[in-house]
């Protein structure tokens, strides 16, 4: 399990933000509700969401934009994804929000894949690494 050291608080992440980045982030947290059941894992410098484990985070956040990240068993091509890291096997997906219609139904069902497969640790139960040809369907 994931652990953060510190007495780091979501007010705090937010503490100074205006109110175009408040909107962002609480639309972002919308989304990840409708995931499923979350706890809110705050650090100095970001916001993770854990289902059993840590699967998406708020990293940078002013009134001119959003930088999240969510991973996936599998990288994704997508014209909105800015950059995929590979971390053992998952990879990390990094997004680039600048306006509240870019929290919508398509970023929601990559975000509910993310809560499944990392979050929850479906990818496991589901015969073990997703290296090679297990991809589960991201479109």
């Amino acid at each position: 399990m994931w652990y953060a050291c510190g007495d780091h608080t979501v007010e705090r992440f937010l503490a100074g933000k205006g109110p175009g980045a408040r909107e962002l982030f609480d639309r972002f947290e919308s989304l990840v509700a409708a995931c499923g059941p979350y706890e809110v894992a705050p650090a100095k410098t970001r916001v993770a969401f854990m289902a059993r484990v840590r699967y998406a985070s708020v990293n940078a956040l002013s009134d001119r934009g959003m930088s999240i990240h969510f991973g996936l068993p599998a990288p994704l091509d997508h014209a909105r994804i800015r950059r995929v890291e590979r971390i053992g096997d998952w990879f990390v997906h990094h997004v680039r929000i600048t306006t509240p219609e870019q929290l919508d139904e398509k970023l929601l069902g990559w975000l509910r894949t993310s809560y499944r497969q990392m979050g929850l640790q479906e990818r496991l139960r589901e015969g073990g690494s997703t290296r090679g040809s297990q991809r589960p369907n991201l479109t």
